[in-house]
């Protein structure tokens, strides 16, 4: 059957790009020829070098998003680092730098910041990760296995807490400050749905600002994102080592049957009316979500989102076909805007000074990579008492939790060679985080 013309699997398209693909020196980024891409990336950094653009949500997106992909595509293609997600990693951490040691001014950081913050961007990207997420999972999935999931991932959540406030406690750190500031964004599901709307709950609970909250969050998510990957090779090689039944299930989770259902997006082609369902729902559950909140203001506005976009997924409420337009958009913001989101966080609210700081921390390294440890372990030991492999439920309810999200989640399997565990850990940093987000703002009050 032919394809219909509004889809981006159209095969007269595919044949073109197939055999552009082929031609000698013909290498794109972000899916433009690389002379191209690289033409419009030094026009764009030479504009911004002398201030030439004016601050609105067109520049903001160029210079971020050409940034982003061109650095995706740099750490991507490095062996070794990628597999730690070396893509997203420089994102955070290069536009940073550039900031720091002065190579771009002021107003780089200041356009970055004012295109995420100022002009709602980041309202659109986390609200789209958030309603996407959720109604994206496969209810099956989640009716038949959430429910016994969730407990390796309380387990690992609540363990992680304890253990990060009594380490941060004995080591004069700050009980609170361990776990609000450095347990809770590693725990939180990634950057731009977790520690980003995380700071927010934090500055509308205290008055505070959100950018100075996430300069303190996000060197969390950063290095626990490289433990997290580590701990995968760990747990890899552990699992060939211990032979055990229960031990490791080489990639199943559970040890007598399993629960494997495909995406609706995995045989559906991607089609610009999905995106445009996705992009009305999104909004749509967003103003619902402010609406609540209007009238219930002791939970911030993405906790009611979170909590809409559930009910509607549960109670089956939506249309798959509208859910797989809420998917579709998911994945959209996920492969062409997060990159820009992480420039963006990176050059207009990662202070390095304290990214240097916090790292040189002895206290603050050993909470890191104990919440990632407890974490794994006591989700591996909870999800063996009720059913699972250890090595599996250890990496997608525990690392699937305390990792970067999505390039995270790629990141973690790559390292424990795991791949089929992806719904699983989709759960644990889709709903896994977000239920993280409820937690916290309900702490929020006590310990800040």
């Amino acid at each position: 059957m032919t394809q219909p013309k509004d889809t981006f699997t159209d095969p007269s398209v595919e044949d073109r790009s197939a055999n552009a693909t082929r031609v000698p020196g013909m290498l794109k980024i972000a899916g433009i020829h690389w002379p191209y891409f690289l033409t419009l990336l030094v026009l764009v950094m030479v504009a911004a070098y002398f201030e030439l653009l004016p601050i609105n949500i067109v520049s903001g997106m160029a210079l971020t998003m050409l940034l982003g992909f061109a650095l995706k595509f740099i750490g991507d293609s490095i062996p070794v680092f990628n597999t730690f997600g070396g893509g997203a990693l420089l994102c955070i951490l290069v536009p940073a730098l550039i900031v720091f040691t002065g190579l771009m001014p002021e107003s780089f950081a200041t356009l970055a910041d004012d295109f995420y913050n100022e002009l709602g961007f980041s309202e659109l990207v986390v609200t789209g990760l958030i309603v996407g997420s959720i109604l994206g999972m496969d209810r099956k999935l989640l009716v038949n296995v959430g429910a016994r999931f969730f407990a390796p991932i309380a387990a690992g959540v609540v363990t992680a807490l304890g253990v990060g406030a009594l380490i941060g406690q004995l080591t004069g750190f700050g009980a609170g400050k361990a776990m609000m500031l450095v347990v809770g964004p590693i725990m939180g599901g990634g950057m731009a749905a977790g520690a980003v709307p995380m700071s927010e709950i934090y500055a509308s609970v205290t008055g505070g600002d959100a950018a100075q909250f996430l300069e303190q969050l996000a060197p969390a998510v950063v290095v626990g994102n490289m433990v997290c990957i580590v701990m995968a090779g760990v747990l890899n090689g552990l699992g060939k080592t211990i032979q055990k039944p229960w031990f490791n299930g080489e990639g199943r989770m559970l040890r007598r049957g399993d629960f494997s259902y495909s995406k609706a997006s995995d045989v559906a082609p991607l089609a610009l009316k999905d995106l445009g369902v996705g992009l009305t729902l999104t909004v749509g559950v967003y103003v619902v979500g402010q609406v609540i909140a209007g009238l219930v203001p002791d939970l911030h506005a993405y906790v009611w989102i979170i909590i809409v976009a559930a009910v509607l997924k549960i109670a089956n409420i939506v249309p798959e076909s509208m859910n797989l337009g809420a998917e579709q958009w998911y994945d959209f913001i996920s492969s062409v805007w997060v990159p820009a989101v992480l420039v963006s966080i990176s050059a207009g609210m990662i202070d390095f000074d304290t990214v240097i700081e916090v790292a040189s921390n002895p206290a603050y390294m050993l909470i890191v990579v104990t919440t990632v440890l407890v974490a794994a372990t006591a989700a591996g030991l909870v999800g063996w008492l009720v059913g699972f492999y250890f090595v599996e439920s250890s990496i997608s309810a525990g690392l699937g939790m305390a990792d970067m999200g999505g390039s995270g989640d790629v990141a973690v399997l790559g390292a424990s060679n795991r791949m089929g565990l992806m719904p699983f850990l989709q759960i644990a940093s889709r709903l896994g985080g977000a239920l993280m987000l409820i937690l916290l703002s309900l702490l929020a009050p006590l310990f800040l």
